[in-house]
């Protein structure tokens, strides 16, 4: 190839840029209702597994049948929603990295680790009293689940930051 020989350009549409900037397509939406659908399922999971009923439905066979296992449909679910919502986002162009510097990931991390320990150590000094939490007394021993969860999440965090 000559030195002096022009750069092939690709052709491009006048005002439409070659990587999309805005969120188009079916699957943004599809990701807020699979978001929705998880949050409702796990405001459900929790009347199903605990003595109260629905509010002017009573019981929902379905829900009440699977028991606990609702929190890993939910979990799954909003697995879900995050994985649809993450092919949403547009590529970098060429020579942009990435324009976000994850300037967010040590506060997130810092801030994920302290809500974990506190939600243990509040489970475990409110567990010998008498107190009640409302759905927190009502998680029992799933607190150090949650808890654990939130450190295990500042070490996705740890990865993300630069």
């Amino acid at each position: 190839m000559a030195k002096n020989a022009p750069k092939k350009v690709p052709h491009q549409t006048p005002g439409k840029s070659s990587s999309p900037s805005t969120l188009v397509g079916w699957k943004h939406p599809l990701a807020a209702l699979l978001l929705l659908v998880a949050i409702g399922w796990a405001v459900a999971t929790v009347f199903a597994t605990t003595t109260n009923d629905f509010p002017k439905i009573g019981e929902v066979p379905v829900l009440f049948g699977i028991g606990k296992w609702n929190y890993v449909i939910a979990a799954a679910v909003g697995f879900a929603a995050m994985s649809v919502a993450d092919r949403t986002r547009p590529a970098p162009g060429p020579g942009e990295p990435g324009k976000l510097a994850n300037r967010w990931a040590g506060p997130a991390m810092v801030t994920s680790a302290i809500i974990g320990l506190l939600w243990i150590v509040v489970f475990y000094v409110v567990g010998g009293t008498d107190t009640t939490i409302p759905v927190y007394s009502d998680l029992g021993q799933w607190n150090i689940v949650i808890g654990m969860g939130f450190i295990l999440a500042s070490f996705g965090f740890a990865m993300k930051w630069e």
